[in-house]
């Protein structure tokens, strides 16, 4: 919930009131504001195809000033989809192509997870909030831990892929049906 917004006047100097609760904006939308020198930008609701494809120009203009200095943050996002993901991944290869800098905020575990699936906890490297200006930045999850997580995935899953080839017998490594049966 954010702060009740304060009555103000419009442009016929008439008195306007508020609601107490402001509304949330709707999914998809893309809200860009200047903090400290550098453009954060918030992603809402669900991150789609359709999203993407509208969202991406907006993005793009972000992108092509000297050196931009972009944060995007998914805290607000709810879903986030490959199309998603290759938006993030193509906006941070341009800010870095300016000689700009890209932090991704987020600390949501779905999405994290969506991330480290993905392989892309190093690439887009999350963070759980706003970086402070003078402050390091600490990952989400660091990429020792990730690259471990990784590790001990792709063993287990080399292992159930050995015991499913032993468990099928009459194949060959090859999977051509010729091999011997027991």
């Amino acid at each position: 919930m954010r702060a009740p917004m304060a009555p103000h006047l419009d442009e016929s100097a008439r008195t306007l009131t508020c609601a107490v609760e402001e509304e949330e904006p709707p999914a998809g939308t893309v809200l860009a504001r200047e903090d400290g020198g550098r453009t954060v930008v918030e992603l809402h609701g669900e991150i789609d195809l359709a999203v993407a494809l509208a969202t991406t120009p907006q993005l793009y203009a972000l992108t092509a000033a000297p050196a931009p200095r972009l944060v995007v943050d998914l805290r607000p996002v709810t879903f986030i989809d490959c199309s998603g993901l290759a938006l993030l991944v193509d906006i941070r290869a341009r800010v870095l192509a300016g000689s700009g800098s890209f932090t991704l905020v987020c600390a949501d575990p779905r999405v994290l997870r969506l991330l480290w699936i993905t392989d892309l906890t190093e690439v887009l490297a999350p963070v759980p909030a706003l970086p402070d200006d003078g402050g390091p930045r600490q990952p989400a999850a660091s990429g020792a831990a990730a690259a471990q997580r990784r590790a001990g995935t792709a063993g287990q899953a080399a292992g159930a892929a050995g015991r499913t080839r032993a468990a099928a017998p009459g194949r060959t490594a090859a999977g051509t049906g010729k091999g011997r049966e027991t």
